[in-house]
């Protein structure tokens, strides 16, 4: 039998072959395909391309990525058109103000979904669901913390108001779905609430359920409306907390978040989680509005000019 000679040269120019194979056929790749990464950016792992995108009408927009590069990156525009002014938990419905329910938001008939902690006054009480699950946690809370079930709702989106009511006026903001009139039941008769004795504590603790006494007392001067203690109107956490924190009216809290832009948010914390808000001028018929790929956000009208933002890290 022969034996078999190994070749230290044979395989160097083997190896060398393959080389210049792998070399050769990565030319000719880059040069088929030509994959320019100059208008990417890589963030954790993911990239996200920076170009343009469309309007809903077809036609090409800058994407606001472009302005600030990796400021904007994690973020996609979403269009809102202007009457989203007039949309939102925070929109300060008045006489000279509309405002428009949001029909993307589910809503219950609280009649249905109500807790033994209080009555209703009607069989159709329409509600938006985070208005009416607050609302129920927080006559759990007075009922807890008064051993009273004496509140009833008379009324959420079409409130009987005027003479002979509980409730004496109806306001603009009830067509939102997050707005609440209560009652009292008394020995046989429903009276008016008026926000004193034990079921002052509603009063006294309702921002922590992310409602307002939509009219406060001492703000009738901004509202224009004198104190209403039974109209509740829902704008969830953290802007009912941070109101009662500051002793604001909604008309004075959303004047005070023009001062913050997305650059400069105001942040607050409720329990572990953080929130950020900020306004956006209107830009017209259209503005674009930064939405976080990671946490969620809400966006509210102003009632006058813009929007505010408000993200939950």
């Amino acid at each position: 039998m022969k034996k078999i000679k190994f070749r230290l040269s044979r395989l160097f120019g083997a190896m060398i072959g393959v080389v210049m194979v792998t070399f050769v056929s990565d030319a000719v790749r880059r040069t088929l395909v030509d994959v320019d990464l100059e208008d990417c950016v890589k963030d954790q792992g993911s990239f996200y391309h920076v170009g343009t995108i469309d309007k809903p009408d077809g036609e090409v927009l800058n994407n606001p990525t472009d302005d600030k590069g990796v400021e904007k990156l994690g973020s996609s525009p979403k269009a809102y058109g202007k009457e989203n002014i007039y949309v939102g938990v925070l929109v300060p419905a008045n006489e000279n103000i509309p405002i428009y329910r949001d029909e993307t938001i589910s809503s219950v008939n609280l009649a249905d979904v109500k807790n033994e902690f209080y009555s209703v006054l009607g069989e159709s009480l329409p509600l938006n669901d985070d208005a009416a699950e607050a609302f129920n946690a927080m006559m759990a809370g007075y009922g807890n913390a008064t051993d009273l079930a004496d509140f009833a709702v008379y009324g959420t989106d079409s409130t009987v108001a005027g003479e002979g009511s509980p409730c004496p006026e109806l306001y603009p903001d009830c067509v939102s779905g997050n707005t609440v009139d209560v009652a009292l039941v008394g020995w046989g008769s429903v009276i008016s609430y008026d926000g004193m004795d034990a079921e002052g504590w509603v009063v006294e603790n309702c921002s922590n359920y992310g409602y307002i006494v939509r009219y406060p007392t001492g703000k009738s001067d901004v509202t224009g409306e004198s104190y209403c203690p039974w109209h509740l109107r829902y704008v969830g956490q953290p802007h009912a907390l941070i109101m009662a924190a500051n002793n604001f009216c909604l008309e004075e809290y959303v004047e005070y978040l023009k001062q913050f832009s997305q650059e400069s948010p105001l942040e607050s914390k409720v329990g572990e989680t953080v929130y950020k808000i900020y306004s956006v001028p209107s830009a017209g018929d259209v503005t674009y509005i930064d939405a976080p790929l990671k946490g969620n956000f809400d966006v509210s009208g102003d009632g006058k000019s813009g929007y505010i933002v408000t993200v939950r890290e």
